[in-house]
């Protein structure tokens, strides 16, 4: 990884595909298309920071662009549509900008800048995770049903939406005999479903915090050391409500998230009895 700014990052093999096109004569229709891409992910880090979150970095990788936050615990619904929103919305900012430019300058580059940002602006929009369409969806049907249920719903979702993007590549195919451009995305799409993980649930945990008094129970919230065993961590629970576990590292630093049921789950999976 090559560190370019504070907030700017470029993974080694991008940069071999910025010396690659250049050297192959492709080097504008390559860098319109990333710039379409930061500037996505600029407006998502506007954003970001205008509703109070800490950014980390932007990084580009060999097939897009990716946003790192610090913290990604939003206290509103308004506040995430914000968050998620603003990305597309920019692209349809600048395909209009465009759009009125080209009246005036029909530059192949400019109207090359235009298709980028409503191609753009359509991928990010269909709802399926992790595109952004998907996971304005998701928080809309956290909120109303629960963020187990939004899961569900949405991995369907998501599997439907993929399969029909595949079909559509391998029409594409058909017609032009070497357009993979769908196809690819309709891979990355799959490939992203199977390999997005993250530490901890960020919409179990918060649904938890913010929202526990739907709940029977109260959530109690503990914090642990990281080098507290499971058995440790259990004797804080009680009777009376749930707990959420926040582990911790010597810097104070929040390395992991449990439910309880993790925690026991630990427990028993290592021969440990309570």
């Amino acid at each position: 990884m090559i560190k370019i700014t504070k907030y700017l990052r470029i993974n080694i093999l991008t940069a071999a595909l910025f010396v690659f096109c250049f050297l192959s004569g492709y080097w504008q229709t390559f860098s319109i298309t990333y710039l379409v891409m930061l500037c996505h992910e600029t407006a998502h880090m506007m954003a970001a920071i205008a509703i109070g979150l800490k950014v980390s970095h932007i990084t580009l990788h060999p097939f897009g662009v990716n946003l790192s936050l610090k913290n990604k615990m939003v206290y509103s619904l308004a506040d995430e549509i914000i968050l998620y929103i603003s990305g597309p919305l920019f692209n349809i900012f600048t395909a209009f900008v465009s759009a009125v430019i080209y009246k005036y300058n029909q530059s192949e580059m400019l109207r090359f800048f235009y298709i980028c940002n409503i191609m753009l602006f359509i991928m990010n929009m269909l709802p399926a995770l992790p595109l952004d369409g998907g996971i304005i969806l998701k928080k809309f049907l956290m909120y109303r049903f629960g963020s187990r249920k939004a899961k569900y719903i949405m991995s369907a979702i998501s599997v439907v939406i993929t399969a029909a993007v595949a079909a559509l590549g391998i029409y594409v195919i058909y017609l032009t005999k070497m357009n993979f451009s769908i196809l690819l995305f309709a891979l990355l799409m799959l490939g992203n479903m199977f390999t997005q993980h993250e530490k901890y649930n960020v919409d179990f945990v918060k649904e938890l915090m913010f929202h526990d008094k739907k709940k029977k129970n109260k959530v109690k919230h503990i914090i642990a050391d990281e080098n507290n065993s499971y058995l440790e961590i259990a004797n804080d629970f009680d009777m009376h409500s749930y707990s959420i576990v926040y582990i911790i590292n010597k810097t104070g630093k929040i390395v992991d998230i449990m439910s309880e049921n993790q925690i026991m789950e630990e427990i028993i999976n290592t021969n440990i009895t309570v």
